[in-house]
């Protein structure tokens, strides 16, 4: 339809003919330009806990490998640990398992072992031991007198021995019996058993018990000699409910001569009110039948209601009653109503150790061993409190406590983890702590307490701090700054430091991860000491010395107790001039020095000097090697400036020294070696540079073989300037291979063949890297010694590989930390020289030499590597902490005596170099502000603004103080007064400086104060309420982001001064936030469309959100879900790599945290320290798809499998889904246990037939290319990947 109208057109009105469709354009708004709808990433998350949690739920006494062997299990969350009482009262690691997969709620000892009399175990000792291996030889194998059986929390009773392997080495033998109530909360809650071992019972947190009939030991043992598999040992079991909720449950010990007689005690709590009822049977009973009446039992009296303890005695099948405030003995208990009696004690008062507002608790008890015929009239035992008090009891045969005798106070606090150790001629009590270290002591009669050594522990771990100058991922920034950075001289690990909240005892705790060495012997010298050798004499053992122009011995016991220089003329060894070599084989011993050399045997010596060989005269000598038979020296001649090797013939019957060869090399000679074949090896340094020249000694010509070091880097490996090494200071050369340690600090490898070779560098640090090979107590194969910037490095050799040649690789590369047991707050000493000596050790522990600097340490080389924590101890309860790297120091906030404070703790020394004074200077106990009484530091942090530097301190009572600090150039300690001060009338939870402002939570509400510089005071600007209190702030492209205490992660728009809106994005769960640290998920590190923020929660979940950051009013979204053993307290970032991995760079689809590389940290409250890291997705689906394979295999977990084979989660389906939930996450800890196992095949049996979309996948990841069905080049790569994630992060 059309019609005509009248329109304006150029000023002038028209008449034109329109119709509808024109004039409903006309009327149309164009639409407002869509905004880009931005997606998140998709990413997975790899975690793994590098640092297991040193805490110990209990430790049991149990005779776990044979009755020879007075072993110790501590049990933990998550492990068991079998450790060794040795006869010096120190305790050695044995063995360790940890792939329970499930935590450990409770564990007991199954078996009986009966200390013998003195005959009895002379007897004993003196036959051979019997293997459990020995089956091969005839012999029938032997279970051990006990075994260990742990509750696990997802309903399985797993029991356990150890025994060798076919090498030797200890292992774990297990077998499980699955809870018959798995749908019943915590299982285990409570485990006992009963005297005789046939019984075992299991309570329920809430009203169900459990009784297991055990088979007797005959049994068992008769079923595993004829070669039978363990079983479980359960026969029968009988579940029970009762009518409340069980408190205590115990077996008590039958009467003399009644020996099948069980008697089961419970305390069940109902109404407030508890009430003790008793089951009791003959062995053999059906239990059926023995549960089947519903008893009600005795009302417990009003002083012991809801005891503490139960001790069951072993006399007149009495029990201790032990209550807050009352102990008492309970008799005739089977017949009528029991007889209660107190026992007459005066309770030692509160010790400074203890930490609570109300009277310690008694905690734990042990029996100490004793004879058999003991107990029959007897009992004895010891009752620990929390606060380091121990009280020896005594009954006698009519359950009468005669004896009761506090101990000397113990300076730990003691958990429920206490026990009593065997040792022929004293008591042995190991301590467990749950706040700060326990430690073993030795009780013998009539004599002190001896303190034996410390049980390392640093939970609680309230807060976590790295010494890293980078803590943010900084999307912006100066990119030839960034570059810089990255690649700038070799970095040094950044240090990682928690503190651990001891009551009074309070401590700062280093995290370092290595290969621990006990000092044993320390002997201080003098400087300049080059190399040093042990060896044995006749009544003791000589150490001898290199000086750099001559040569001390020192005569030492066989004790180590004293150390006396022996003249010149009392030794046949030359002392006038520097040793080079030094050689003992049995009694015959080569020394070679710079004069000459001298050959020893008891009753002979012989000295030969240079001068007497022709060639020799008027050279210098300044390198040399021994070998069996053969000297090898380098001589310079001055006259010609040249350089020979002269290679001298041993005839040890006569002490003779012949010449035999003379080797022209070109350049410089540096060092020094002799191969098993006899082939010389010369480092050399010339014009083109470092080269390792070969000659063999068994050709009658010298054809040299010269390999130029930097040609052959440039040729085999990607090292970006190969001129940069320098000469070759150390050779070392195992079979084919042969190690060069070069003075710039790098290990080169080197495997040459008739038609191959292979070549491997790293680089270790920037001094001289000196070799030293080593055979290591337990291992098959040689090791390398390094030192190297004053480090000591353990470097263990790979075995050649089924898929890929990795012999010239090392397998391991671990720092060795000489520790000294009674400073556990020094640093570890710096090391120059190491090698392992030759001294008899009852248990079979190596034995390292070292030098540091003019001390000469003798050391125990633990075999298991592990965290080696170092301690700062503290005067107080230390709760907060952060390090300035303008100040070069840590600063913790301290409570003394419940009053807060601040320490500024110099790392190196742990001295606390802070001074609180006033504003006029004048030194004060605390700052003002500071130093109330009840009140607790929760926030701190710096506050840098333009020229100024603050510290910003929050505190519970509603302080925030604005402290100035200044460091005094002369003694460089740190003065710190309080400048500005504001009270409010809510906590200070979180506090951040930014700009010309301070941003802080109060309660619940976001505060932006400004520095009002005219006034020179914070005034307030504006303010946010939120829903719950903010723990954490952080201001990220202009947005403020504030992790709450109940609703996650929260984004407000505009971080700093006026005019903000309000919320711009948050977290669609509800999380109840701990921590967060922001990490790059996207390709690269510049993107700003947003990274990857990870957050903490209390239920040991993490949370990666995306947020995005140009999208006002879209909820964040949620890449990935991951659940974890604990809690992470505290995110941190650190490039903590050891410096041989430091250059590794990115691979295989790991994605970054940070421009600058750096790992993502996360420690938790019990002291575990957890790593992070975000692959792409094909690198996930890889890992994911190992994962869930080996969640499928009944060896790498075999308390797992079961579910799985139920129809689990997944439903026997191993391929990975992208659900942006738990199915992110990779388990690091299971990965490493097929890595670890790769010299048994773990991952090819894992993979059984999935072998072709395990290659698909695996070809998928980037940089690893084509690897079709070449089994070997997939294995190879597989193998590669999973070293390149799970390499050492500290």
């Amino acid at each position: 339809m059309a019609f005509q109208t009248n329109v304006l057109r150029d000023g002038q009105w028209v008449t034109e003919t329109i119709n509808v469709q024109s004039i409903v354009k006309s009327q149309q708004v164009d639409a407002a330009p869509q905004q880009q709808v931005l997606k998140p990433p998709r990413c997975g998350l790899l975690t793994r806990t590098i640092v297991e949690s040193p805490f110990i739920n209990s430790i049991l006494p149990v005779r776990i490998r044979s009755p020879l062997h007075n072993d110790v299990a501590f049990i933990g969350d998550h492990f068991v640990q079998i450790r060794e009482l040795r006869r010096d009262g120190r305790l050695k690691d044995i063995v360790r398992k940890v792939n329970f997969g499930s935590r450990i709620r409770n564990a007991c000892v199954v078996g009986s072992f009966d200390i013998k009399t003195e005959e009895e175990q002379d007897a004993l000792s003196s036959q051979p031991p019997i293997k459990l291996e020995d089956s091969q030889f005839g012999l029938p194998p032997r279970l051990p007198p006990q075994m260990l059986m742990v509750a696990l929390e997802s309903g399985d009773s797993v029991f356990m021995f150890v025994r060798s392997d076919s090498n030797g080495e200890p292992e774990f033998v297990t077998t499980h019996f699955v809870s018959p109530k798995q749908r019943l909360a915590h299982p285990g809650f409570h485990v006992v058993v009963d005297p005789s071992s046939r019984y075992m019972a299991l309570a329920y947190a809430e009203d169900f018990f459990v009784v297991y009939e055990l088979e007797s030991r005959e049994r068992l043992e008769e079923k595993y000699a004829n070669g039978e598999p363990l079983q479980s040992p359960v026969r029968s079991f009988r579940l029970r409910s009762v009518n409340g909720v069980i408190h205590k449950i115990t077996f008590l010990y039958p009467r003399p001569g009644d020996q099948n007689h069980v008697i089961l005690l419970l305390i069940v709590v109902r109404h407030r009110k508890s009430r003790m009822v008793i089951y009791e049977w003959k062995l053999g009973d059906d239990l059926k039948m023995v549960f089947a009446e519903d008893k009600q039992g005795h009302r417990m009296p009003v002083e012991n209601q809801m005891p503490l303890l139960l001790i069951p005695l072993t006399v007149q099948s009495a029990f201790i009653v032990i209550s807050p405030h009352q102990i008492d003995v309970c008799t005739e208990c089977l017949h009528g109503p029991p007889s209660f009696e107190t026992i007459e004690m005066s309770s030692p008062p509160p010790t400074p150790t203890h930490h609570g507002a109300h009277l310690p608790l008694w905690t734990a008890w042990t029996r100490p061993f004793r004879l058999a015929s003991y107990f029959e009239t007897r009992d004895c035992i010891f009752l620990a409190r929390e606060d380091g008090v121990v009280v020896y009891f005594e009954a006698d045969k009519d359950s009468t406590v005669e004896r009761v005798t506090p101990m000397d106070t113990f300076n730990c606090n003691i958990s429920t983890a206490f026990a009593c150790v065997y040792d022929r001629y004293a008591d042995v009590l190991i301590l467990g702590s749950d706040s700060g270290p326990g430690g073993v002591h030795k009780i013998c009669p009539r004599v002190p307490i001896e303190f034996l050594e410390a049980l390392p522990n640093w939970s609680p771990a309230v807060d976590f701090a790295s010494t890293a100058h980078v803590t943010e991922w900084h999307r912006d920034g100066d990119k030839a700054q960034k570059a810089a950075l990255l690649k700038g001289p070799l970095p040094r690990p950044d240090r990682l430091f928690a503190t651990c909240e001891g009551g009074r005892k309070g401590s700062i705790t280093e995290y370092r991860y290595g290969l621990k060495a006990n000092i044993a012997f320390d002997l201080a010298f003098e400087p300049g000491i080059k190399q040093a050798w042990l060896i044995p004499t006749g009544d003791g053992y000589q150490i001898i010395i290199s000086m750099p122009d001559a040569t001390s011995v020192l005569q030492l016991p066989s004790d180590f107790s004293s150390a006396d220089l022996v003249a010149a003329g009392q030794t046949p060894y030359n002392l006038s001039g520097s040793t080079l070599a030094f050689s003992h084989s049995g009694p015959f011993t080569v020394q070679v020095t710079t004069q000459g050399a001298v050959l020893t045997l008891p009753r002979d010596h012989r000295s030969y000097r240079y001068d007497e060989f022709s060639g020799l005269e008027g050279c210098s000598v300044s390198d040399a090697c021994i070998l069996d038979g053969c000297i090898a020296v380098s001589a310079h001649d001055k006259g010609s400036n040249t350089f020979q090797v002269h290679v001298f013939k041993m005839e040890r019957s006569h002490l003779g020294l012949g010449h035999v060869r003379t080797v022209e090399v070109g350049g410089e000679v540096n060092s020094l070696a002799l191969t098993e074949d006899f082939t010389l090896l010369v480092g050399t340094l010339n014009e083109s540079g470092p080269a390792l020249v070969r000659c063999s000694l068994q050709q009658a010509t010298n054809n040299l073989e010269v390999i130029s070091v930097p040609e052959i880097l440039a040729k085999h490996t990607s090292i970006e300037d190969p001129s940069s090494v320098e000469g070759i200071g150390s050779i070392v050369s195992l079979g084919s291979t042969i190690f060069l340690g070069t003075r710039s600090g790098e290990v080169i490898s080197l495997t040459t063949s008739a038609d191959s070779c292979a070549v491997n560098c790293e680089k270790f640090g920037i001094t001289s890297a000196k070799l030293n090979c080593a055979h290591i107590t337990g291992q098959s194969n040689p090791v390398l010694l390094l030192t190297c910037d004053n480090n000591l490095l353990y470097l263990g050799l790979n075995p050649a590989s089924r898929y890929h040649d990795r012999e010239n690789k090392f397998s391991k590369k671990i720092r060795i930390f000489p520790v000294d047991p009674s400073h556990l707050d020094a640093l570890a000493p710096p090391v120059q020289f190491a090698s392992a000596v030759d001294v008899p050790s009852e248990d079979g522990i190596t034995q390292l030499l070292l030098i540091s600097n003019e001390t000469i340490l003798l050391t125990e080389l633990h075999p298991t590597p592990g965290c080696v924590p170092r301690s700062i101890p503290l005067d107080g309860t230390p709760n907060k902490l952060i390090w300035s790297s303008k100040l070069s120091c840590l600063i913790t906030a301290v409570n003394y005596s419940a009053k807060p404070s601040l320490a500024f703790i110099n790392p190196n020394t742990g001295e606390d170099i802070g001074v609180p004074t006033d504003r006029n200077d004048n030194p004060t106990d605390f700052i003002h502000g500071l130093g109330k009484q009840g009140d607790v530091i929760l926030a701190l942090t710096e506050w840098r603004y333009k020229t100024y530097f603050y510290l910003l301190v929050g505190t519970r009572k509603g302080r925030l103080l604005v402290v100035s600090v200044k460091r005094d150039k002369e003694t460089g300690r740190i003065r710190y007064w309080m400048r500005w001060k504001k009270e409010f009338e809510q906590p200070v939870y979180s506090v951040l400086g930014h700009g010309e402002g301070v941003v802080m939570c109060v309660g619940q509400s976001v505060r932006w104060e400004v520095l009002d510089e005219g006034e020179k005071r914070l005034r307030h600007e504006r303010s946010f309420e939120l829903e719950s209190a903010g723990v954490g702030l952080r201001v990220e492209n202009g947005r403020l982001v504030v992790l709450t205490g109940r609703d996650s992660v929260v984004v407000l728009e505009d971080g700093g001064g006026g005019g903000g809106k309000g919320m711009c994005n948050a977290d669609p769960m509800r999380r109840n936030g701990v921590s967060m640290v922001e990490v790059a998920g996207t390709e690269g590190v510049d993107d700003k469309e947003g990274g990857i923020t990870l957050v903490s929660d209390r239920e040991c979940g993490v949370g990666g959100l995306w947020v995005p950051w140009r999208q006002v009013d879209r909820e964040c979204e949620v890449v990935f879900e991951a659940e974890l053993t604990a809690s992470v307290r505290k995110f941190q970032r650190g490039r903590t790599r050891p410096v041989w991995e430091q250059g590794v760079g990115r691979r295989f689809g790991r994605l970054l945290g940070s421009f600058d590389d750096a790992e993502t940290l996360g420690t938790s409250l019990n002291g575990a320290l957890h790593h992070f890291t975000t692959l792409d997705l094909k690198t996930w689906r890889f890992l994911r798809f190992v994962q869930n394979l080996a969640l499928l295999d009944g060896e790498v977990t075999p308390f797992l499998s079961r579910y799985s084979q139920q129809g689990g989660a997944w439903n026997n389906n191993p391929e990975p889904r992208v659900d942006n939930g738990l199915e992110m996450q990779v388990d690091g800890d299971l990965l490493m246990r097929i890595l670890e196992g790769e010299g048994k095949g773990e991952l090819e049996r894992v993979v059984r037939n999935y072998e072709r979309r395990f290659a698909e996948l695996l070809g998928e990841v980037e940089g690893v290319g084509e690897v079709n069905d070449d089994v070997g080049k997939v294995f190879g790569k597989a193998y590669e990947v999973l070293e390149y994630f799970l390499r050492p992060v500290l």
